[in-house]
C-alpha cells in the first residue's frame, strides 16, 4: 500500500530502500529519490524532524513545521534544558554585560586570539570541578567529542567503543583509525575480550575505550569503576562522555562520576553545555600534558572559531547556579519530576527503559506505529522527539521525553495521558489500514 511505504521504511529493492541507493552523475539524480520520499512523508504527516521553535523554550513551546508553517502550542518534553535555565534573567543579564566587554563574536580560533578571558575562566572552572590539570572549550559539544578522539587517536591505534555511544564519538573514531571495534552496549565482558585480543596483537599500540556516563537513547549507565579497572589492566586510555548527566544528576552535579573514587576516574572527560548549561558548546577535560597536545592536534580546536563571548558568558553564569545550593535544589526537583513521569507512564501500561534520569525513553518498537503516534502527538498538543532507525536499532523506535526541573505535576500527568492516547489511536489507525488491504 502506498501509505505503508511512507509510514514504514520506504519501498525496498535488494534489501535497501530505493532512496538509499545513490545513482547518477548529477546532483539532482543522486538526491531526487530521497527528496521524493521525504516529501511523501511530509504530506502524510509522519516526518518528525527539523521542526521550528517559534518562541522561547519552556514547559510549553510553540512549534511549527520545518518551513515555519502550521504553528501550534504544545506541552514541551522535547527540549534539552534539564534544569530549566534557558529563560533565566541572570543568564540574559550575563549576555548583555559581556556585549559591552567583548562584542558578539570571538573573531578567531583559540590558537589565534579567539580565546577570551571569560573563556579562560570557564576552562579553569571545569578543570577544578573535575580535578583535572587542563581543559579546552569547543564551540559545540559535537566538535568536542569528535575533536577529542581525532586529536588523541593515531592511525595505528585501536578504539573500542560502546555501540550506543554518540554519533560524534563514532565519527571521530572512524575518522582517526581503521581499527574501530564496537562492543555490545554496556557489555563489559565483551569489552574485556576485545581488550585482551587487541593487546595480544598490538602490545605497544595506543588503545582507547570510549563510553558514556548516561546514554541518551536508553537512559542507562555503565559500571564505570569496572570499565576503568579493565582499561587499566590492559593499559588502555578511557574517554568518558558526560554530556547528559553533568550538572543535572547527582547531589553535587557530577552524575556517574560521583559514584566512583579517584582511582576509577577516566583519563579524558568530554561533555556538552547544550543539555544543562543553556548554551551551545562543549569541552574536553584532561591532564595538563594532554591539554598541550590537544590544543594543536585537535583540528576543531585549532581551525574553528572559539566559542562566542555570548555563549561563554551564559555557561559561566549557569555554572555558578548549577554548582550552588540552588543548583542542588533544582536537581532534586528535576529528579522528583523524572520519577513522577516514569510512574505516570507505567500506570498507563507503556514501556520505559533505563534508570531515572532527565531522559525518559517510552518504547513503541514498531516504526509504523511510532510514526503514526508522532502524527497523533502533534495533533493532541504534545512535543516529544521520535527516535528511530538508524539512530536506534530497527524495531526499537521510542519517544525520548526530556524532563525539566520547571515542569509542573499537572503538566507531567497531561503528557503521560496524551502519549498513551496517541499511541492507542495510532495502533487503531494502523489496524484499520491493514483491514483495507
Amino acid at each position: 500500500k502506498p501509505t505503508e511505504t511512507l509510514i514504514a521504511s520506504g519501498s525496498k529493492t535488494g534489501g535497501r530502500p530505493h532512496y538509499a541507493r545513490v545513482k547518477g552523475l548529477t546532483l539532482k539524480e543522486r538526491t531526487l529519490p530521497f527528496h521524493t520520499y521525504m516529501n511523501q512523508r511530509r504530506a502524510f504527516g509522519v516526518y518528525p524532524l527539523a521542526r521550528v521553535l517559534m518562541a522561547g523554550v519552556g514547559h510549553r513551546a510553540t512549534i511549527a513545521d520545518e518551513f515555519g508553517g502550521n504553528p501550534s502550542s504544545n506541552i514541551n518534553f522535547g527540549s534539552q534544558d534539564y534544569l530549566g535555565l534557558a529563560q533565566r534573567e541572570e543568564l540574559k543579564d550575563a549576555v548583555r554585560e559581556v556585549i559591552d566587554l567583548f562584542g558578539v563574536h570571538s573573531a578567531g580560533s583559540p590558537a589565534l586570539c579567539g580565546r577570551t578571558r571569560i573563556l579562560l575562566d570557564l576552562e579553569q572552572k571545569l578543570s577544578q570541578r573535575f580535578g583535572m590539570g587542563g581543559c579546552i572549550v569547543y564551540p559545540t559539544g559535537w566538535t568536542a567529542g569528535f575533536g577529542a578522539i581525532t586529536g588523541f587517536v593515531r592511525p595505528d591505534d585501536t578504539v573500542l567503543i560502546d555501540a550506543l555511544s554518540h554519533n560524534c564519538l563514532h565519527e571521530g573514531a572512524s575518522h582517526a583509525t581503521n581499527d574501530v571495534r564496537k562492543f555490545a552496549h554496556n557489555n563489559l565482558s565483551e569489552l574485556e575480550d576485545q581488550l585482551r585480543e587487541v593487546r595480544d596483537k598490538k602490545p605497544r599500540n595506543g588503545l582507547f575505550v570510549v563510553i558514556e556516563s548516561l546514554y541518551s537513547m536508553d537512559s542507562d549507565s555503565p559500571d564505570l569503576a569496572e570499565a576503568v579497572r579493565l582499561a587499566r589492566k590492559y593499559e588502555a586510555i578511557v574517554i568518558l562522555d558526560v554530556a547528559h548527566d553533568f550538572g543535572a544528576v547527582g547531589k553535587n552535579g557530577l552524575g556517574l562520576l560521583e559514584t566512583v573514587d579517584s582511582v576509577s576516574q577516566p583519563d579524558i572527560i568530554v561533555g556538552s553545555f547544550s543539555k544543562t548549561f543553556a548554551a551551545t558548546g562543549g569541552f574536553v577535560a584532561c591532564s595538563a600534558e594532554a591539554r598541550d597536545y590537544l590544543t594543536t592536534y585537535s583540528a576543531p580546536n585549532f581551525f574553528s572559531n572559539a566559542m562566542s563571548p555570548l555563549q561563554t558568558a551564559v555557561v559561566n553564569r549557569a555554572f555558578d547556579i548549577i554548582f550552588s545550593d540552588e543548583g542542588e535544589a533544582l536537581r532534586a526537583r528535576l529528579m522528583k519530576n523524572v520519577l513522577h513521569l516514569r510512574e505516570a507512564v507505567l500506570a498507563r501500561d507503556m514501556t520505559i527503559a533505563g534508570t531515572p534520569s532527565p531522559i525518559v525513553p517510552i518504547f513503541v518498537g514498531n516504526e509504523k506505529i511510532a510514526r503514526l503516534t508522532f502524527k497523533r502527538l502533534t495533533c493532541n498538543g504534545l512535543l516529544a522527539n521520535l527516535v528511530e532507525f538508524p539512530a536506534v536499532a530497527r524495531g526499537k523506535a521510542r519517544f525520548r521525553f526530556q524532563v525539566m526541573a520547571t515542569h509542573e505535576p499537572d503538566t507531567i500527568q497531561q503528557a503521560a495521558e496524551i502519549m498513551a492516547r496517541s499511541k492507542m489511536q495510532a495502533e487503531k489507525e494502523w489496524a484499520a489500514m491493514g483491514a483495507m488491504e
